[in-house]
């Protein structure tokens, strides 16, 4: 596992990381599967927003592969140890500073605000625009691929 995610207890993931895992790209998902697998084990909590819920369903919808709809489902939203968080006030206006202090886009504001509002430990994505936040230590996965 990643270091900074070896040590961390509460891991928020954007949209990416997951779709590594359940879609097994053979380019990341070895790195995903430890991070998820130790969430479902309940050693880590895992954090994400409805955001990721919405981004993930798209391609299964159009593609009507309601198996693959039904497999995030189920990942996001049963497991006892990942929490989906809403798109509330707190994090509306967080998100809101996010963006005009970064100019990120706002799902990627979103998903940080939830990320600092649950007080995430770490933020894993597999964009590295986002290290430029400062709130929360955000781990790059493509900056993890061995050789």
């Amino acid at each position: 596992m990643i270091e900074p995610l070896r040590r961390a207890s509460a891991v928020c993931f954007d949209t990416a990381a997951l779709i590594y895992f359940i879609e097994r790209n053979p380019k990341y998902v070895g790195l995903a599967r430890p991070l998820f697998a130790a969430i479902d084990r309940g050693d880590k909590t895992g954090i994400t927003s409805y955001i990721t819920l919405l981004e993930v369903l798209v391609k299964p919808l159009l593609e009507r592969r309601n198996d693959l709809a039904e497999e995030y489902r189920q990942l996001l939203l049963g497991s006892p140890s990942l929490h989906l968080h809403a798109v509330d006030r707190h994090v509306a206006e967080e998100a809101a500073r996010i963006r005009a202090t970064h100019n990120f886009k706002t799902p990627d504001a979103i998903q940080l605000a939830t990320a600092k509002l649950a007080k995430a430990d770490v933020f894993v994505t597999n964009d590295a625009r986002l290290k430029a936040f400062p709130d929360v230590p955000v781990v790059v996965l493509e900056e993890h691929l061995g050789g």
